[in-house]
């Protein structure tokens, strides 16, 4: 059987890039959504604590609210991104 020589190949260098490149994934809004959801979350776990046992709104309100919360609110937090003022222009023309 013949033989198969391979070439090796030369691999080039990584290009790091510079720092003003790298744009962070979270903006000032999205921080700003995280902390209204974190307390939306703190306040329907003291709405919890404050009703009785028994209590609407220990049982209902509160329930209510953390799902607000932990499905809506930190989600939206993660997920958002500001439409540039280019792409809206140009839609709209």
């Amino acid at each position: 059987m013949a033989k198969v020589q391979r070439t090796k190949e030369i691999k080039k260098p990584l290009k790091k890039k510079r720092i003003s490149e790298i744009s962070l994934p979270f903006t000032k809004e999205n921080y700003l959504l995280l902390l209204v959801g974190i307390a939306v979350i703190v306040v329907g776990y003291v709405i919890m604590e404050i009703g009785g046992a028994y209590d609407a709104l220990a049982l209902v309100v509160s329930p209510i609210i953390l799902v607000i919360g932990y499905c809506v609110i930190i989600p939206l937090a993660i997920f958002y991104k500001k439409k540039d003022q280019d792409s809206v222009t140009e839609i709209q023309a």
